[in-house]
């Protein structure tokens, strides 16, 4: 029983909690409560009085890149302000007005709002700087992208339409340059027709909210598609996070230590790991954690200097004394010196004892081994477990040598497309492909990406020089239509130093690829550390289709290099690998590409999935 000072008789409820109705907002009621057994009422509480909170705000659909979020509240002398809070969450992000019942809250550029996340609204009971303040009732809020599909597109009538916002603008970029913005009309359909456009054109359509383009969509020119391929999803789980020294106990010693490091981490601290000289490795015997369903495993680690080490091991066991674990070898030529985040398949693990991902870990160790008479640092900030089943493919080939066409056509046999590593001045090298030859590889839907003007070892020029370096490729490029991936770089011999990676920032490129073994799982754009699988010649066929299984299990992209192509004698020679193994290779990646565990994509398509 529920009895409510003013009224004259108690209301009975049959459940608790009970929603109570008939109440008026922002007013202040006294009640107390009693059960009742059949007729027999029991003793009553003690007597409560709270104030009624203000109903949620009536909000106006909130676009990401809008100035304000808008809606209307309570009109009342007591309400002047509202706050915003993340969806569930009781500290405030955001105060903002309310003015006559008209709510305002201004998020422009606010790190805190991100698109497709949801936000709780409240309108505040009284004078927001006093205690006495009572947020309201919440209504929740996404902030949405804006709505934009895109036709398929066709080299013959050239047209590029879709649907976006109603009186919305959308801009038009046709082989990473932008040529026009198109306004939509009423109905939100916009369309215009592009001389830019030809046959494989890889067309971006992005819509505008404010002073931003939150939303794209691309798509290729003939492809009778709406999209190209999605970004491979990947789930992740934590399973280590470091944050407790005591729980890692060294398990080695002279030379070697294990200390909290909150210089070098993401959150709040990392683990450093030292071997100086000797092998050092650190156990955590205190998890139980299900990876029936994972398909691999996934480290953010700091090297203080990769020179000096040579490889990291993680091992993951089903008891603590590890007697039946599996480990995965991370080698240095995998890491660079710094932040690294490296994924790695279960397939690819080596297994001790009778260890299965049906039974849960026990225990997780990791090991540090220096380079020789070398001191070598680690700092572990995370471990996560991965579930995926899909992955990207490059094949890229550097320098654009003649041998390197027959690898081009065993794709375009199987639909598929590479990209081209072009340098400056090789047009002119009867060894490399001719313009005429770069040009119909453009038209086809190849990549034509920026291998600098004539291929020096960029470590030993300034920075300056090696600006020169990107921008006469680009230039060239640029000059020859061939557009989609020029602003995309390949360092040659996979030489860099911090001068280059700040020569592409300070000169706007959106991609460097170097030599560094291994699959990539952070995004290209900007990344000027992409990550490669160098098809030499101690690398099998069977290596390489491996590493396909990989890519597929950690849900992340590969990016198979390729120079020439040849015979088995030809592989003396450490530029070649063999034009059988390649085209088995290939069909291997079709296989996968057909059962939609794959996308073979080109640099330009990664970099805008």
């Amino acid at each position: 029983m529920l009895r409510i000072s003013g009224e004259t008789r108690p209301r009975r409820f049959s459940s608790s909690p009970a929603q109570v109705t008939g109440l008026v907002y922002s007013t202040y009621y006294s009640a107390s409560v009693s059960a009742v057994n059949g007729v027999t009422e029991g003793e009553s509480s003690n007597i409560v009085t709270q104030k009624t909170l203000l109903p949620g705000p009536l909000m106006v659909r909130f676009l990401f890149g809008d100035t304000y979020m808008n809606g209307t509240a309570v009109n009342s002398p007591s309400v002047t302000n509202c706050r915003l809070y993340r969806k569930g969450e009781s500290t405030a992000l955001l105060t903002g007005t309310v003015t006559a019942g008209v709510l305002r809250i201004y998020v422009l550029n606010n790190p805190n709002i991100i698109a497709g996340n949801e936000y709780d609204v409240r309108a505040l009971d009284g004078n927001p700087n006093s205690p006495t303040s009572i947020p309201g009732m919440a209504t929740t809020i996404t902030a949405e992208l804006p709505k934009l599909v895109l036709n398929p597109i066709n080299s013959t009538t050239k047209a590029i339409s879709g649907a976006t916002e109603a009186n919305g603008i959308v801009r038009i970029n046709v082989d990473n340059v932008n040529r026009t913005t198109v306004t939509a009309d009423a109905s939100g359909q916009f369309s215009t027709i592009s001389s830019s456009v030809t046959t494989n054109s890889l067309v971006k359509v992005e819509a505008r909210v404010g002073n931003i383009y939150p939303k794209l969509i691309a798509v290729r020119v003939d492809s009778g598609t709406t999209a190209i391929p999605t970004l491979p999803e990947r789930t992740l789980v934590e399973m280590e996070s470091f944050l407790d020294v005591t729980k890692w106990q060294l398990q080695s010693g002279a030379g070697t230590s294990r200390s909290a490091d909150t210089v070098n981490t993401k959150d709040i601290q990392s683990i450093k790991l030292t071997a100086d000289k000797v092998i050092a490795f650190m156990r955590n015997t205190t998890f139980d954690i299900d990876v029936s369903t994972k398909t691999a495993y996934e480290c953010r680690l700091y090297v203080a200097d990769v020179t000096t080490l040579d490889k990291v091991i993680v091992y993951l066991a089903n008891d603590t004394t590890l007697a039946n674990n599996i480990s995965f070898t991370i080698n240095s030529y995998e890491l660079v010196t710094g932040w690294n985040t490296v994924t790695v398949a279960l397939g690819s693990g080596k297994i001790t004892g009778t260890f299965t991902s049906t039974q849960s870990i026990k225990a997780m160790q990791v090991r540090v081994e220096p380079k020789i008479d070398a001191k070598a640092d680690v700092s572990f900030d995370l471990v996560s477990s991965v579930q995926a089943n899909k992955g990207n493919i490059l094949f890229v080939f550097d320098d654009a040598w003649k041998e390197a066409q027959v690898g081009i056509t065993s794709l375009e046999s199987k639909g598929l497309r590479a990209s081209i590593g072009v340098v400056e001045i090789n047009e002119t090298d009867s060894r490399f492909m001719t313009n005429a030859e770069l040009k119909s590889l453009n038209l086809k839907g190849h990549d034509l990406a920026n291998h600098t003007k004539d291929h020096p070892h960029l470590n030993t020029l300034s920075k300056a020089d090696q600006r020169t370096q990107f921008d006469s490729c680009k230039a060239y490029l640029t000059t020859n239509s061939w557009t989609r991936a020029n602003d995309a770089t390949i360092y040659p011999y996979g030489d860099y130093n911090t001068d280059t990676l700040l020569a592409l920032s300070e000169g706007m490129y959106r991609f460097g690829r170097t030599l560094t073994s291994g699959l990539e799982i952070n995004t290209p754009v900007s990344n000027y550390l992409v990550r490669t699988y160098n098809l030499t010649p101690d690398r099998t066929v069977a290596m390489a289709k491996n590493m396909i299984d990989y890519a597929i299990q950690t849900g992340s992209t590969l990016v198979f290099l390729n120079h020439r192509l040849g015979t088995t004698e030809q592989m003396v020679d450490t530029m070649f690998w063999r034009s059988d193994w390649f085209e088995q290779l290939a069909t291997y990646a079709k296989q996968k590409v057909d059962n939609q565990t794959a996308s073979v994509i080109t640099i330009a398509d990664w970099l805008l999935q």
